[in-house]
């Protein structure tokens, strides 16, 4: 399956999305030098754990993605919501 990942300002389906969030994913990703390609290595390979509110946590090498994920045309479409270390 394909793996598309947004980090861009998108409203997806019952969750509203914000510049807000776009701003702190990216401000994240750059004060830990995690770039796109990690990101997507690390929800390819890495430990998943849902959370109540349907968001997921992979867990990889040192560091953490929350993200969104919806499966639409067979494409896995990842909304990150922030980067931590782990």
């Amino acid at each position: 399956m394909y793996i598309k990942l947004n980090v861009a300002f998108r409203n997806i389906r019952d969750h509203k999305d914000s510049e807000k969030r776009m701003d702190h994913i990216l401000d994240r990703m750059q004060l830990r030098g995690i770039g796109k390609d990690q990101i997507t290595e690390a929800i390819q390979k890495g430990a998943k754990f849902i959370r109540k509110d349907g968001s997921i946590i992979c867990e990889y090498r040192w560091f953490k993605v929350i993200y969104r994920e919806f499966i639409i045309n067979n494409i896995k479409k990842i909304y990150p919501i922030t980067v931590m270390e782990a």
